[in-house]
């Protein structure tokens, strides 16, 4: 009875222990890396996708929600490690918040959970990662010691958790984004508009469109319009499309490759949309549009135009605007 009642004993401690390891180095660890690295880049078009659709929506500023994700990690990260009675419970909160993004994720069928900022990283690894560090957090932690209650917290502690919490939002919304750059910087800085005036771009440094905003307005009048290099004049004549598109997009490809690429029925204008740090050289598609005027944004923001987009214009005002599907396009004349 006495050796099964050590082993049962061996038994919970180590699962107490390997519960403290979660709760106070893995996961503290595995936050921190994921807020570093979304700090470094600071670019909101690594937030989780379901992140970005649901806020882009209801248009709610993605870069206070990216920096609000980073302080909020930085801050679990320094009470798991600082104040180890909440460290758990912290942490199974942390994580649980996460799990229903990632699967958000997966239904909209991201590449990159956006979790560690630059590095892509396939969110179903990151789901089964936080789910057995929940689980782990759930069912090993009912074997952890027992910890002083919180009320008898060292309050030299507590007073360097605070610190560290506000350093914390300090840091995250302090920081300015690195490489969100063009000549003159994007706090302040202009770019050339298709007419005579020039149009800073946006300091916060993205730009999120709401296409529903444009119908009915004049093309030339919207500031993706005058961010444009090379805009055509005539915009203003007859029916006419802008195909806003990206040098790899194979479904860009297709829609032009299907509808764009002979003779046009209506002037096209084709404008080329880059990353934050510029074009890519790689997996380029062939531009099947020979007729197509050119134009280009300018690098330098984080575009949240889901190529291939499809403008259609009647003497220069919107009368459909889409990210569209390449087989069967919204916004194509009848």
């Amino acid at each position: 009875m006495v050796e099964g009642s050590n082993n049962r004993e061996s038994k919970t401690g180590a699962a107490g222990t390997i519960a403290v390891v979660i709760a106070r180095v893995i996961v503290p660890l595995w936050l921190a890396i994921g807020a570093v690295l979304k700090l470094m880049d600071l670019s909101p078009t690594h937030l989780p996708a379901a992140l970005i659709k649901w806020c882009g929506g209801l248009g709610i500023d993605l870069m206070f929600v990216l920096r609000f994700e980073i302080a909020a990690e930085l801050i679990v990260v320094g009470v798991m490690v600082l104040l180890p009675p909440l460290a758990r419970w912290i942490g199974v909160a942390m994580l649980a918040v996460f799990v229903p993004v990632l699967i958000g994720d997966l239904l909209l069928g991201a590449s990159s959970c956006g979790c560690f900022g630059a590095i892509k990283v396939s969110p179903w690894i990151t789901l089964v990662m936080d789910v057995t560090f929940l689980f782990g957090l759930l069912l090993l932690g009912r074997s952890e010691p027992r910890l002083a209650m919180t009320r008898d917290l060292p309050t030299s502690r507590v007073l360097i958790a605070g610190v560290w919490s506000l350093l914390s939002v300090v840091v995250a919304f302090g920081l300015s984004a690195p490489g969100a750059t063009v000549p003159g910087g994007i706090d302040g800085s202009v770019v050339e508009s298709s007419g005579s005036a020039a149009l800073s771009l946006p300091a916060d440094g993205y730009y999120m469109p709401q296409y529903q905003d444009w119908i009915g307005r004049p093309f030339a009048e919207l500031d993706v319009a005058k961010w444009s290099s090379n805009l055509p004049d005539d915009v203003i004549s007859g029916t006419q499309y802008v195909i806003f598109y990206r040098k790899d997009c194979e479904h860009c490809h297709e829609l032009m490759a299907l509808y764009f690429s002979g003779s046009l029925e209506y002037p096209t204008t084709a404008v080329a949309v880059p990353e934050r740090n510029g074009f890519p050289t790689e997996n380029l598609q062939p531009f099947e549009c020979p007729e197509c005027r050119l134009a280009e944004l300018p690098s330098g923001v984080d575009w949240f135009l889901q190529t291939p987009v499809l403008v259609r214009l009647a003497d220069g005002v919107v009368e459909c605007a889409a990210e569209v599907d390449a087989v069967t396009p919204e916004c194509l004349a009848q």
